[in-house]
C-alpha cells in the first residue's frame, strides 16, 4: 500500500503538475470567460427538476438534454490544446517513475523528485530535475518522458514516430546533450564535499520504445518497466554511509521548490524529534525526504 501511494506525496511531478493547472486554467477562463458559472447554470435546473415530483416527459427531456450539455461541456473543458496536455502527460510519466522506483526504497537506495536545475554564468539554466536515484551502484539523474509516438535513438537524436500521422513526428536533438549537462552541474556542486567524480543520466520512457534500452554517449534510454532491472544491474562503488551523506549533500544544494504542505512542517513535528530521520541505510538524510523513504 505505502509503494502504491508513494507517487502521489513523494513530490514527483509537483512542478509540472502545477504548471498544468496554471496554463489550463488561464486557458479556460481565456475561452469560456465564466467557467463555474456555466456550470452552476447547467447544474442547477438539473437539480430543480430531480426534487419534482410526477414531472411529464417534456420536464424529463429537458433534464436529460440539460444532462447531455453539462457532460459535454465538462468533456470540453478538460480537453485543453495538445501544448497545455503535454503538462499533464509529463507529470504522470513522472508519477509513473516514481511508482516503479518505491520498492527499491527497501534495498536502502535513496529517492529524491522535483529537484530544481541551477543556473549557470554562461546559459540561462534554470529547470528542474525529474529524479535522482542514490545507491551503492552510485548516483543516477533521471528524466522521465512520456511522449506521444514511438521512441527511437540514433545517435544523441531521439525520434518520435506519431502512429496516426507521419507528418506529426519530430525529433528531440537536444535532450541528450541537456541531461549531460544537468548532471555535470549535480556533479560540480557535490564533487568537493562527497567524493562523487560521475553521475549517471537516464532518460525513462513511458511511451512504446522498442529497443527498450540504448546508451548513448553518456546518457542511458532505457523503458520505464526496464528501469529497476537496469538500476539492479549496475556494479556497487561506493558504501551505504557514504549513499546517505550524497544524499544529504544533494538536499542542501538543491533545496526544494514544490513541496507537500507536511515537507514544510518542522522536523519535530513530523518525527517527535530535531534530529533528521535516519536513513535504512543507517546515515542521516534531511528531513524533507523522510517520508518518501519510509
Amino acid at each position: 500500500m505505502r509503494d502504491w501511494l508513494y507517487p502521489y506525496y513523494c513530490g514527483a511531478g509537483r512542478g509540472a503538475r502545477e504548471k498544468y493547472r496554471e496554463v489550463h486554467d488561464r486557458w479556460r477562463k481565456r475561452v469560456f470567460r465564466r467557467p463555474r458559472l456555466i456550470y452552476v447554470a447547467l447544474a442547477m435546473p438539473i437539480a430543480v427538476l430531480g426534487f419534482v415530483q410526477h414531472a411529464n416527459i417534456w420536464l424529463w427531456s429537458l433534464g436529460l438534454l440539460l444532462s447531455i450539455t453539462l457532460g459535454a461541456y465538462m468533456a470540453f473543458i478538460e480537453s485543453p490544446p495538445a501544448r497545455i496536455e503535454n503538462w499533464r502527460t509529463g507529470f504522470e510519466g513522472e508519477r509513473r517513475t516514481a511508482r516503479a522506483l518505491a520498492p527499491l526504497r527497501r534495498r536502502g537506495y535513496v529517492l529524491l523528485h522535483d529537484l530544481p536545475d541551477r543556473r549557470t554564468g554562461q546559459q540561462n539554466h534554470k529547470g528542474n530535475i525529474d529524479h535522482v536515484v542514490i545507491s551503492t551502484a552510485g548516483v543516477f539523474l533521471l528524466d522521465s518522458k512520456w511522449l506521444g509516438g514511438e521512441a527511437s535513438i540514433d545517435g544523441d537524436t531521439v525520434h518520435v514516430q506519431m502512429r496516426d500521422d507521419d507528418e506529426d513526428s519530430y525529433d528531440l536533438s537536444k535532450l541528450a546533450c541537456g541531461m549531460r549537462g544537468c548532471a555535470v552541474r549535480l556533479r560540480e556542486d557535490i564533487a568537493q564535499q562527497t567524493d562523487v567524480r560521475w553521475v549517471q543520466s537516464v532518460v525513462v520512457f513511458w511511451n512504446r520504445f522498442e529497443a527498450r534500452q540504448v546508451t548513448s554517449e553518456n546518457v542511458v534510454f532505457v523503458h520505464g518497466e526496464h528501469l529497476v532491472d537496469w538500476l539492479g544491474e549496475q556494479s556497487p562503488q561506493m558504501t551505504a554511509d557514504k549513499v546517505a551523506r550524497v544524499a544529504s549533500r544533494i538536499e542542501d544544494v538543491r533545496p526544494y521548490e514544490h513541496r507537500a504542505w507536511w515537507n514544510r512542517l518542522p522536523a519535530f513535528v513530523l518525527h517527535g524529534r530535531s534530529e533528521p530521520a535516519a536513513s535504512p541505510t543507517g546515515g542521516s538524510v534531511a528531513s524533507e525526504n523522510s517520508l518518501s523513504r519510509s
